[in-house]
């Protein structure tokens, strides 16, 4: 099962869910074909793909037409909001398209040309290489006459090569001596569309070109983003449902293969959604792998354990990312540290625009669009309510391990990255309550793991709890923050189910798996029976002591801040029921519950005299009596911002206030840099 046997070799694999990267490419051919007619001198069209391996780029393009044929008249945006005279013209280009030729085009394969007063000539390598294409591709054939008026599309792939061609080219040097091989290509190509019937794609990584809000030019041309998203679940299923493996008798479809009654197309699709992200190049490799366990062990059924079984294993990794190791090996150090920001990006699920920028130094900012592609990650495109088209930043889990093991002496990358790994994929919905939980839950562990005597929390906290103070607490072990799914659907709210703990033994069996499993505890929904964030501390000189902490994370988007009535129905829905279901058993376990605001009602904040307060057992907070062992702690406003930092609080309270959802589009790519500073201070 070495990386030798490529997927191309284990099953034919079927191009799914590329509809609209087939009709932003169509468009773009087709302008090509109306500025033919317009202007003689016009600025020729090119769809640009530049994306790093696994994306699909070059399945894609060898594809294109065939899937334009499968498409009909959809493959070309616009036919029915257009007059009749432009139906039939745009209808015209697109069966001629239909027929048309594909000549596939590998640039790793340029190379200077031969006799000597062409050598290191640019152009005249260019066009050896289409001939040579030319010929491996239809053989004798690309000498019969063909019609005048076909079309012929060339595929350029792999692009990048021209990165590292400045040795073997003579290039045109700016007037400042400097030289830029992607204009003298470009060039090339912009005098070839002058041609009627030849249109172009162009793809493959550089790090010379740019995307900037959605279209980049490069002097002679302009170039058109082609988004190649990954692909979701459904598409998943229906890649499995029509690709077929020759490693099998009568080459089966890939569903039949693997799935079976009890063990469903929908069942794995999800699995390779969580290990993949639905990323083309690593999803084939997986199941490639998977065939080939299977075509080795005939009598092998397939589930959901034995899934993660083999799948977890350094085989299979090695397998799968083999070709992404170069790249994030040899990632700079200044990356390396926005790794971090791009890490929380990818937790967080918040979305970016094209033009969004980040700081890389004092007089240094790149395209956050760009960077992503930098650091061998991947983007997700979401097409939002309103028709706008953003991006999130996409780790496929498949890629932490490796990006860990670059990383070992980062304790905070390490954090975000196995809380990343811990979480489905489409767990988080873009949601400024989620960030400041994790930025909460992630201070905390910093703060408490190695040096809890040094944290101004750990000793506002002490001298708040009596309890706290005597337990001489800990975390016991290293933690990632784990997003805790909640058990059942047991309200109603709005007229729709939402997923609650349950009332009865739940927190009993929460508890058993926060003392097994060691984790911060972030629970999936936003619930009635619990907090946003739990976790234990174990005590330092007696191990039997337990301090259960539940932090209820209160972001607050209207003017008034969080009310009595609020914290007391937060302090309800956990202190009395892990109590009653806990603490009553384990005399020396305690509960501690502590309300994080961004901002407090005036009268709350009046009652508690600006400063941070304790109730412990016997304390009566309105018409909450505190249980035993248990207490209940409200922290001000200045000591919140003290923990969180100044202009991060400030700036997550402006974001609370923007709208009327917990929506993270205010949070901005500055405050997740700052966030990442902050963090990064208290490893």
């Amino acid at each position: 099962m070495s990386s030798e046997l490529e997927p191309e070799t284990v099953y034919d694999m079927v191009v799914v869910h590329r509809e609209n990267d087939v009709r932003v490419v169509t468009l773009q051919l087709f302008q090509l074909y109306t500025l033919r007619k317009l202007d003689r001198h016009f600025k020729p069209v090119i769809p640009f793909g530049p994306h790093l391996f696994g994306s699909g780029k070059t399945k894609f393009v060898q594809s294109y037409l065939e899937l334009v044929n499968n498409m009909g008249e959809s493959a070309l945006i616009g036919l029915d909001y257009v007059y009749e005279s432009e139906k039939a013209n745009r209808r015209g280009f697109l069966e001629k398209l239909k027929r048309a030729s594909l000549l596939y085009a590998d640039l790793r394969r340029l190379e200077p040309t031969v006799p000597i007063e062409f050598f290191r000539n640019l152009k005249w390598a260019v066009y050896y290489l289409l001939i040579k294409a030319a010929c491996s591709q239809v053989g004798a054939e690309i000498f019969r006459k063909i019609p005048s008026d076909q079309y012929l599309l060339i595929a350029f792939d792999e692009v990048g090569v021209l990165d590292e061609s400045l040795d073997e080219f003579h290039f045109k040097r700016t007037h400042d001596g400097r030289v830029r091989p992607y204009n003298d290509f470009f060039g090339i190509i912009s005098q070839l569309c002058k041609e009627p019937d030849l249109f172009f794609i162009v793809v493959g990584k550089s790090e010379g070109l740019n995307i900037y809000n959605y279209v980049a030019s490069v002097s002679r041309v302009q170039l058109v983003f082609i988004p190649l998203s990954p692909l979701e679940k459904h598409s998943i299923v229906e890649h499995l449902e029509k690709s077929s493996s020759f490693l099998f008798p009568g080459s089966p479809k890939v569903s039949e293969i693997l799935c079976h009654k009890d063990f469903s197309i929908s069942e794995l699709a999800e699995l390779l959604l969580e290990l993949t992200g639905g990323v083309p190049g690593l999803l084939v490799r997986a199941i490639s792998y998977l065939l080939l366990y299977k075509s080795s062990n005939n009598n092998f059924l397939l589930s959901k354990e034995t899934f993660l079984i083999i799948m977890n294993g350094f085989l299979v990794t090695n397998y799968c990312v083999a070709p992404f190791l170069p790249r994030l090996i040899s990632l700079s150090e200044q990356r390396k540290r926005l790794l971090r920001m791009l890490t929380l990006l990818s937790l967080y699920r918040i979305r970016f625009d094209f033009d969004e920028t980040v700081q890389m130094s004092s007089n240094s900012d790149v395209f956050l669009f760009d960077l992503v592609t930098d650091m061998c990650l991947y983007r997700r495109l979401v097409i939002e309510p309103d028709r706008n088209e953003r991006y999130e930043v996409l780790i496929p889990k498949l890629l932490i391990e490796y990006i860990d093991q670059g990383l070992k002496d980062d304790r905070l990358e390490w954090l975000l990255l196995q809380t990343l790994k811990s979480q489905s994929v489409e767990f988080f919905y873009e949601s400024k309550c989620r960030i400041l939980e994790g930025l909460i839950a992630t201070l905390f562990y910093l703060h408490f793991s190695r040096r809890p005597t040094n944290s101004s929390m750990f000793s506002t906290l002490g001298q708040l709890s009596r309890v706290w103070n005597e337990m001489n607490l800990q975390f016991s072990s290293e933690s990632a923050a784990y997003y805790m799914k909640s058990i059942h659907y047991t309200r109603a709210v709005s007229g729709m189910e939402r997923m609650t703990f349950g009332s009865n033994d739940e927190w009993e069996r929460i508890v058993e798996e926060m003392l097994e499993f060691e984790k911060i505890y972030i629970p999936f929904h936003s619930t009635f029976h619990s907090p946003d964030i739990l976790f234990k501390l174990h005590g330092r000189t007696n191990e039997k002591n337990l301090m259960i902490v539940g932090i209820a994370c209160k972001g607050r988007w209207s003017r008034n801040g969080i009310r009595w009535n609020e914290i007391l129905e937060e302090a309800h829905k956990f202190l009395k029921p892990v109590h009653d279901q806990a603490l009553t058993s384990h005399p020396t376990w305690h509960c501690m519950l502590i309300i994080m605001s961004t901002q407090l009602a005036t009268n709350v904040s009046e009652d508690l005299n600006h400063s941070s307060r304790c109730y412990s057992f016997g304390d009566g907070v309105g018409d909450l009596l505190i249980p035993h062992n248990c207490e209940l702690v409200i922290l001000s406003e200045a000591d919140v911002e003290n923990f969180i930092g100044k202009d991060i609080l400030s700036n997550l309270r402006n974001a609370f206030k923007s709208v009327d959802d917990p929506h993270s589009r205010n949070i901005g790519i500055s405050t997740l840099q700052e966030i990442v500073l902050s963090l990064s201070k208290n490893i």
